[in-house]
């Protein structure tokens, strides 16, 4: 038998809280279905909950002693526990019901969030209720957006509901519609520098890849003044593979003066990709940080270089988006990875708030923050994207789109966004186990085309 269907053996897990209302309500309005419901944290004290109580038969209540038998018979499990307001630890009681509810396998509905969750970190205890559905009620909350991350349900369904919400939200939104309408055009009187001079600085023997992977990013969204800024010794790599980007190569003695003049007419600057074995890294750190003019995204080897020295972000007089995986956050904060799993929105927005940058921090649902506290959350992208070079992708199309987009936060969440939807459009007609990053300009040149670029 469906579970959803009249007939079917639905338990009820009911919360005090408003949580636990909805679910009685809820519980009330299923005439034709076997409806059971167990108080499972004492009794929801709303007058709504007082009326559903009223409306439904003394009978379908739950005893503690009779609670396994209706479990076994369970179709369908309706998660009203906690919600929104939920924080902390579960108790001894809690962790054994959602413990046996999960080893059932039945099928599940969870009422807006998963308890055992938080609500705005996407925080997730071990023995949290999982769901086939979370019912987000009215607005997506952290929770819903990064599931990616917690896998706590399969599907979530929004459920609008008409409440008046603030003008502004915190949270940003990204989506094809989006992306073209702040994407720029070029007009009939554009030249190659009308979006200014891109600069990429990486690279080194045997890393050569990385910063080849940044300019087939920047590329991908049509760069017009490319200029690759690189050690010598691999010089002949990347100039035998690239023939539009401006190269500057430099050495031992003239690595100082060949970034300074970069540095002084640059629209955007990237600098770490692949630069594990640079020479002279930490200078040119230094000086990027000191002299740019324009807004920076460190990636890879510049974030292993900030760590212990993260206070020199705070002096810094450009924008500065930093685009740590979770490992590299880990040391930045110095932290334990598993802190960081479990907070990671907490943890990114402090982090950009105390040194005043953007932080785009890498994982399944990735996500950006604000040095003012705006966050987007990424839900483009899948597994294709977990492979060596990803990263350098991103920031070769992050670099470029901060050279044509004069907000700074905008362009960032475009480049997140686009880094997995062209990922997205790519696997449709290419495995995720073979998916090619070097295929990112061609998938991107049809969708160019489709909105008329």
């Amino acid at each position: 038998m469906h579970a959803t269907e009249p007939g079917a053996n639905i338990l009820f897990l009911i919360g005090k809280g408003n949580n636990g209302g909805d679910g009685l309500t809820a519980a009330s309005l299923l005439e034709d279905r076997k409806v059971r419901f167990f108080l499972a944290d004492g009794k929801p004290v709303t007058m709504e909950a007082e009326a559903a109580l009223h409306r439904i038969p003394a009978s379908a209540a739950v005893t503690e002693r009779g609670l396994p038998q209706t479990l076994a018979k369970a179709d369908l499990v309706i998660d009203a526990v906690y919600g929104f307001s939920y924080h902390g630890s579960l108790e001894p009681s809690m962790k054994k019901l959602f413990s046996a509810v999960n080893d059932r396998h039945c099928r599940v509905f969870s009422i807006d969030i998963n308890s055992g969750c938080e609500c705005d970190t996407g925080y997730c205890e071990n023995d949290a209720l999982r769901s086939d559905v979370t019912l987000a009620l009215d607005c997506w909350k952290p929770f819903h957006m990064m599931r990616k991350n917690h896998q706590m349900f399969r599907e979530a369904r929004l459920l609008a509901l008409g409440l008046p919400h603030p003008e502004r939200s915190r949270f940003c939104e990204m989506n094809e519609d989006l992306f073209f309408r702040s994407f720029p055009k070029k007009e009939e009187n554009a030249y190659k520098g009308t979006f200014g001079k891109t600069s990429l600085i990486g690279g080194c023997w045997g890393m050569a890849g990385a910063l080849c992977l940044n300019i087939t990013g920047a590329q991908t969204i049509g760069a017009s003044y490319l200029q690759a800024v690189l050690p010598e010794e691999i010089y002949p790599i990347v100039a035998g593979r690239f023939i539009s980007p401006v190269f500057h190569p430099f050495g031992h003695e003239t690595w100082h003066q060949v970034i300074s003049d970069v540095l002084g007419d640059s629209r955007s600057i990237s600098f770490g990709s692949g630069a594990v074995f640079m020479d002279h890294k930490e200078d040119i750190l230094d000086l990027i940080l000191q002299e740019s003019h324009c807004p920076v995204v460190l990636d890879a080897e510049a974030l292993r270089l900030l760590k212990h020295n993260t206070y020199v972000l705070r002096f810094v007089k450009s924008p500065v988006i930093v685009t740590p995986h979770l490992s590299e956050f880990a040391d930045m904060i110095n932290q334990p990875l598993e802190v960081i799993q479990d907070a990671r929105l907490p943890l990114a927005l402090k982090f950009a708030k105390e040194y005043g940058v953007i932080v785009v921090l890498k994982s399944p649902n990735t996500i950006v923050a604000s040095p003012s506290g705006e966050v987007y959350i990424n839900q483009t992208g899948s597994q294709a994207l977990a492979q060596a070079g990803s990263g350098d992708i991103l920031t070769g199309i992050m670099t470029a789109l901060l050279s044509m987009t004069r907000d700074v936060f905008q362009a960032v969440c475009m480049a997140v966004w686009l880094h997995g939807y062209l990922a997205d459009l790519g696997t449709r007609t290419h495995s995720i186990q073979g998916f090619r990053l070097e295929s990112y300009p061609e998938i991107m040149e049809e969708l160019f085309e489709h909105h008329g670029f």
